[in-house]
């Protein structure tokens, strides 16, 4: 659109007009509008008048962990930018991370410790010291330890970053317990189990996005919430800007048209579920047109071949499998996608290496999602880009010295040798490490033991896990709860006592690089101000207990929170080597603080113990470990786990159809959810910046929507802006509709973060929760939850 000066001079005015009238947020009540005088904030009086001081931290808006600079004036932190030498952000910043500010600010943060005075739930709560809230505690502690039972105690764990697993980890093994949940399971992991089992790496990875000139992304919203935010930003625009002349060229293969389509080369509307067999489809033409990586794939893989074991049975090899079952018009009648769009992406990819095809939470969220993964990762190791310039990599750490292994007494041993109590019993996804979604139904039933006291830690599963009314009604059952969040959350409120963390401008906390440069990056998260409240971090808080415990648990812990991340710490000191080197520990620290982090840049290529980490030392296309599993299974066996083929078939990527009702006239819609570029893992929600930036596809704001393709919502009579119900066999919802062409038809979209009951006066009943149409359908063989499995009906309301 050409610019002129009315243009200009109308769209300040109603920028103007914004600003007089203020934001939503204003006009619900906002505690305190801009004044030149503020109250004073604690420390201030160590501050001279008008004194200013940058700050180097790590952002924690969203799993990215960006390096930020905090302008602080008066001991008031007044700003947040991007640290310019952190490797990731480069001093940008997403509008998460330029918004941490509500969050230190935010009016609904809880002040002090809580003790619950009623009903669990009725909302009255009175404040208790700490030292009374860490006594409570630990004498609930101390009783079940007495009685035997202290593998009952578990721990919920959400967003841990840097220490702090390890941190939780040490604490319940002093205890006696080996139950630290985390909500893997409930985050569509699919692939970090395909990337286990193929290359021996159970975690996400990370990609040489600056050389590479070809991406396939599927299910993946590069652009909206890929990992870390900022980072994907400006990869993005040297993607489509294109480097001395030379530009890449990105495809997304997803059922909506989110944004990241919207900017891409191309979009390929996938049938929901079926991205896995669009891979394999794309690799039959690779290897029939010899188009594959032949070098790569004899030096570096396992199970391309057939081959003949040592009884003399001959045995199908990947290729066989390609050639045999995945031709183009095959797939196509599977995905929806043209059998000519097929051959030209393989085609694509191989004339435009290097080439990286990524999965998502789209294409791993299904009951196929491990399937999904493992097919798509496969494309990776046919067109040699893994551990290439241009290509995938394995994220390295840095060198961190390890904590002394606490003392365990026989309390201790006895309790950790007990079974999980997410994983024990048949039934459990055999390459599950965590099943959060399965604690309902064993709550319910005591199975494998009842549990004495549950810890949340920055997680909040009575909104973001399947069935949240029925996991509130179970954790009825458990004599404690503790919160350690510093929000009144959903789960917070179900809570007896709430120990409340500090926010992460307040607090001491080691980072570690979520997956992305691949060569070492460790972020130092500092206190920019002194806390607001009489809050306390978490890791200082289970200190306390550990110490009010008393015993070996006491002594599992002989120095303080800061003591523990500067023995960590001391081992990047020791190793000389990276950005900061130093004579001292005291002189590193020092720098370290002053850099806000340290790196060891570039990545080495060539490191194949680090990056094929597997039984054989190879790219697994045939994984050992499946088919130690699997192999010897009879049909129904292979069934109950979600394997509809037999024999070799079964231990290699393959498809699988997705575990769920076809559609038909009662369901005909499949439901997708996703994350928007404002979604901050929860904490989104009550910050009204966020909420008042309108979607960068629709103008909307601070409620959800559902969208409808514009052919589905003539048939159902529905235009924008109407009021649709949301049915599914688990639960209803009403939504505004949203009729645009940006799904396929055939599925609806809603966003997700919307709907809580709680958290604060801008999240709270705004809209309803997707999640309580979801089902609780899992992966039966990686574990994660099938988001996008949810079939729907819409009917006008």
């Amino acid at each position: 659109m050409k610019v002129t000066r009315r243009r200009f001079l109308e769209t300040t005015a109603a920028a103007a007009a914004v600003s007089a009238t203020g934001c939503k947020a204003l006009e619900r009540g906002y505690p305190e509008r801009y004044s030149v005088d503020k109250p004073p904030v604690p420390g201030a009086r160590g501050w001279r008048r008008g004194e200013e001081r940058f700050l180097r931290s790590a952002c924690l808006q969203c799993e990215g962990g960006c390096g930020i600079v905090v302008r602080v004036v008066e001991g008031r932190a007044v700003r947040i930018e991007g640290n310019p030498d952190y490797p990731t952000n480069q001093g940008g910043l997403c509008p998460k991370g330029l918004n941490g500010l509500q969050v230190l600010y935010d009016p609904d943060r809880i002040r002090g410790p809580l003790a619950r005075d009623g009903e669990r739930g009725s909302g009255t709560w009175k404040r208790i010291s700490w030292d009374e809230a860490i006594g409570r505690v630990a004498r609930h502690l101390a009783v079940l330890r007495e009685r035997g039972e202290s593998h009952s105690v578990a721990v919920l764990g959400g967003r841990y970053r840097g220490h702090m697993r390890a941190l939780v980890r040490r604490f319940l093994s002093a205890y006696g317990s080996p139950n630290e949940i985390d909500h893997e399971s409930i985050g569509a992991s699919g692939d970090l189990v395909a990337h286990d089992l193929a290359q021996g790496v159970r975690d996400h990875l990370a990609y040489d996005w600056e050389r590479t000139r070809y991406v396939i992304a599927f299910g993946a919203a590069l652009i909206e919430s890929f990992r870390p935010t900022t980072m994907m930003l400006r990869v993005f625009g040297q993607l489509r800007r294109g480097r001395a002349g030379q530009r890449a060229k990105t495809v997304i293969v997803d059922p909506r048209f989110g944004v990241s389509a919207a900017r891409a080369d191309e979009w390929v509307p996938v049938r929901p579920g079926t991205d896995g067999a669009l891979a394999l489809g794309i690799a039959h033409v690779l290897v029939r047109d010899r188009l594959h990586d032949e070098r790569f794939v004899r030096e570096h893989t396992h199970g391309f071949d057939a081959w003949t074991d040592a009884a003399g049975r001959r045995h199908a090899g990947f290729k066989d499998l390609l050639l045999d079952r995945y031709a183009p018009a095959r797939v196509a009648e599977i995905t929806d996608v043209p059998a000519t769009t097929i051959e030209r992406l393989a085609h694509e990819l191989a004339e435009n290496r290097p080439a990286i095809a990524v999965s998502g939470r789209g294409a791993t969220g299904h009951t196929n999602g491990m399937w999904n993964a493992l097919s798509i990762h496969a494309l990776n190791a046919l067109l040699g880009s893994i551990d290439a310039p241009g290509g995938v990599l394995v994220q390295r750490h840095p060198p961190l010295s390890r904590w002394p292994e606490p003392e365990l007494d026989e309390a201790a041993r006895r309790g950790i040798a007990r079974p999980r109590f997410d994983l024990a019993g048949d039934g459990v996804p055999p390459f599950s490490a965590s099943q959060m979604a399965s604690i309902p139904e064993r709550l319910e039933q005591g199975r494998p033991y009842p549990l004495g006291a549950v810890f949340l830690y920055y997680t909040n599963p009575l909104f973001s896990a399947p069935e949240p009314d029925r996991l509130r009604a179970a954790l009825g059952k458990v004599p404690l709860v503790v919160s350690f969040s510093p929000f009144m959350d959903e789960s917070t409120a179900m809570a007896d006592l709430v120990l409340p963390d500090h926010t992460y401008l307040e607090r001491w906390q080691l980072d570690l690089v979520t997956p992305s440069v691949g060569y070492p990056v460790l972020a130092m998260r500092q206190p920019v101000v002194e806390p607001l409240h009489d809050t306390r971090s978490t890791g200082q808080a289970l200190i306390d207990i550990a110490r009010a415990v008393g015993g070996s648990v006491a002594r599992a812990f002989p120095g303080d929170e800061l003591d523990l991340i500067k023995h960590l710490v001391r081992g990047v000191h020791e190793s000389g080597r990276g950005s900061i080197r130093a004579g001292t520990f005291d002189e590193f620290w020092e720098k370290l603080l002053a850099a806000g982090g340290w790196w060891d840049s570039p990545y080495v290529f060539g490191r194949w113990r680090e990056v094929l980490r597997t039984p054989s030392g190879k790219y697994e296309f045939c994984p050992t470990r499946l088919r130690e599993r699997l192999g010897a299974l009879d049909g129904e066996a292979l069934a109950r786990l979600g394997v509809s083929v037999q024999g070799d078939e079964a231990t290699f990527p393959h498809y699988e159809p997705v575990a769920t009702a076809p559609a038909d006239a009662a369901l005909p819609f499949s439901l997708v959810s996703y994350k928007t570029m404002t979604h901050a893992e929860g904490r989104g929600a009550n910050q009204p910046h966020l909420q008042e930036m309108f979607n960068v596809q629709f103008d909307r704001r601070w409620e959800p929507w559902i969208e409808i393709d514009p052919r589905d919502a003539r048939a159902l009579g529905v235009k924008s802006d109407d009021e649709v119900w949301v049915e599914s066999p688990s639960g209803r919802m009403k939504l505004k509709a949203v009729v645009e062409d940006s799904t396929r038809p055939g599925v609806v979209a809603v966003p997700f973060e919307y709907g809580h009951t709680a958290y604060g006066r801008w999240a709270a009943d705004r809209g309803d929760n997707v999640n309580r149409v979801s089902c609780v359908a899992c992966d039966p063989l990686g574990g994660s939850v099938a988001w996008y499995d949810v079939r729907v009906a819409l009917r006008k309301a």
